[in-house]
């Protein structure tokens, strides 16, 4: 089975998720937040898209989500708004978003609902999240994200393919319609140039009991039982998506 770039195995995903744990606070070094695992239903998620693609009549293997990285403070937790797009190769693995037609949802506390905010970032989040660069949390050392003035070091926004990446996590895994679809905090080293360990997103499925579709053992389908997490960060690359290689 040749290498696939935007698949992640359980051990790889369980590193995202301890990085992020040792790079993202709030003030203090504080990592008493929620919204690091957000979980919906595979069928409401999967009912919204079909939705935009019946509406708006637009091919399949154009469809993208850009997912906005947010913070409800008096929730104390993180949630996503995302906005269903489409996308238009540019070249050589590029692919150009068009916004029109779109559609925009808030994920949060295990439902997906329309919204009317459609900023490609969060204030409250930039406001309230702090990096650290080392792996041990030090209050002295701590940045907080909204003073990237420029919006060129900490992530706004990922962008994420339908045909792609997503669907593949569902029929690889047998088409679990009764299952579930995660949207999981994570970080990686090397993936920008901007910060050592930039905010991502892991995206995995559950099925019906729940219970997390992952493992390391490799099968014929790429994603079966793994997770995807290769999103186009902005930044650096923003209004665009980057197929992986």
């Amino acid at each position: 089975m040749p290498l696939n770039p935007m698949v992640m195995t359980l051990d790889q995903f369980n590193l995202m998720r301890t990085n992020f744990q040792q790079h993202y606070f709030l003030s203090g070094c504080n990592s008493d937040f929620g919204g690091q695992d957000l979980q919906i239903t595979w069928s409401s998620f999967y009912t919204v898209v079909q939705n935009f693609i019946s509406t708006y009549s637009v091919a399949a293997n154009t469809v993208a989500f850009r997912f906005v990285l947010c913070y409800d403070s008096a929730n104390n937790e993180l949630y996503l708004r995302m906005q269903i797009c489409t996308m238009t190769s540019t070249g050589s693995g590029t692919f150009s978003l068009n916004a029109t037609p779109c559609a925009w949802y808030i994920i949060d506390d295990g439902t997906i609902n329309s919204t009317t905010d459609t900023d490609l970032y969060d204030q409250n989040y930039l406001n309230n999240f702090y990096y650290c660069a080392s792996g041990t949390c030090d209050p002295s050392t701590l940045v907080n994200l909204a003073s990237d003035t420029g919006d060129t070091i900490f992530v706004r926004n990922l962008v994420f393919p339908w045909s792609q990446e997503i669907a593949h996590l569902f029929t690889d895994n047998g088409s679990p319609s009764t299952g579930y679809i995660d949207f999981a905090a994570g970080s990686l080293a090397g993936t920008s140039s901007a910060v050592a360990y930039p905010h991502a997103l892991v995206i995995y499925l559950c099925d019906s009991t729940g219970t997390p579709l992952l493992d390391n053992v490799t099968y014929s389908q790429q994603f079966k039982m793994k997770a995807g997490d290769m999103g186009t960060l902005c930044p650096a690359n923003c209004n665009v998506y980057i197929l992986p290689k």
